[in-house]
């Protein structure tokens, strides 16, 4: 490898790439889906009553609702209450919002969905049957977006896998073609080990260690440019995401993930390394 080491550097260095592009992949998936579970967690139904709906009929409405399946902490908001609200949200806007009446507001139920309650499917089921409540004028959920968003994370998830099977293919081939150019160059050599009664052990084995070193830092170089991009990333753009999202907790791969990609690096280079022996010597 010191002998060849353009070769082996570009090799390294195509290894690292696709091993960059994968883990990148998966990080992704991995943080977003920890923010899609965050604000899982934060998903309202909320209920429009219809205009003549009196106290009575909101009491008994909340403690129908109570005994709901997937339904937890409801609050109820008088149209009063939802003109408050909204004149402190535009509180700049002064003079402008004097006008408003509150017959112009709707009351409405506020309802958090329960822990395990929160799929998408279910949340739109529940949405839907509430949505037909004698008292109810509309029900509006966030259901719709998070649908979309694990559809997303659907997305990520299996084409990290499907991006993580091409790259290995790639890295087989890359590894065996430097590796093939080691042997032809070698091959003198390898004749007179042959001759000198050399098993074909002694003489395959530091072709098959070359393939998998050069997986194995390949695998290493594409883990450290990944942290480091992360650490920047961390450091300078999260904290403005987390002004529109709110607290991101972005995390790296966890140390199981991380030893598993050094390991296929380390493998497919042996893959490599094996392949391009065995078609150099036809066995």
């Amino acid at each position: 490898m010191r002998e060849n080491g353009l070769n082996h550097l570009l090799s390294i260095g195509t290894i690292a790439t696709s091993f960059f592009l994968f883990g990148s992949f998966l990080l992704l998936a991995q943080n977003f889906g920890s923010f899609l579970g965050s604000w899982e967690k934060k998903v309202q139904i909320i209920l429009y009553l219809k205009d003549g709906v009196s106290e009575t009929e909101v009491l008994r409405l909340q403690e129908r609702l109570r005994d709901e399946e997937g339904i937890e902490n409801i609050r109820y908001i008088s149209k009063r209450d939802a003109l408050e609200v909204f004149k402190e949200d535009l509180a700049g806007y002064g003079g402008v919002l004097d006008g408003l009446k509150e017959e112009f507001f709707p009351a409405s139920l506020e309802m958090m969905v329960g822990s395990d309650f929160r799929t998408p499917e279910q949340i739109r089921a529940l949405a839907t049957r509430l949505n037909k409540t004698p008292q109810v004028e509309e029900a509006q959920y966030g259901g719709l977006w998070l649908e979309r968003l694990s559809v997303v994370l659907y997305i990520l998830k299996w084409g990290s896998w499907v991006l993580g099977a091409v790259l290995v293919m790639i890295i087989v081939s890359v590894t065996a073609n430097t590796v093939r150019l080691t042997l032809y160059n070698k091959g003198e050599e390898i004749e007179i080990l042959k001759l000198v009664g050399a098993s074909e052990t002694v003489v395959t084995v530091p072709f098959y260690l070359e393939g998998g070193l050069q997986g194995f830092l390949g695998a290493t170089g594409s883990l450290v440019l990944l942290f480091f991009i992360f650490h920047i990333f961390s450091l300078k753009v999260s904290p403005f995401l987390s002004l529109y999202f709110g607290q991101l907790r972005l995390s790296f791969l966890p140390i199981e993930l991380v030893a598993a990609i050094l390991g296929v690096g380390m493998i497919s280079g042996l893959l490599g390394g094996i392949v391009s022996v065995r078609k150099a010597w036809g066995t």
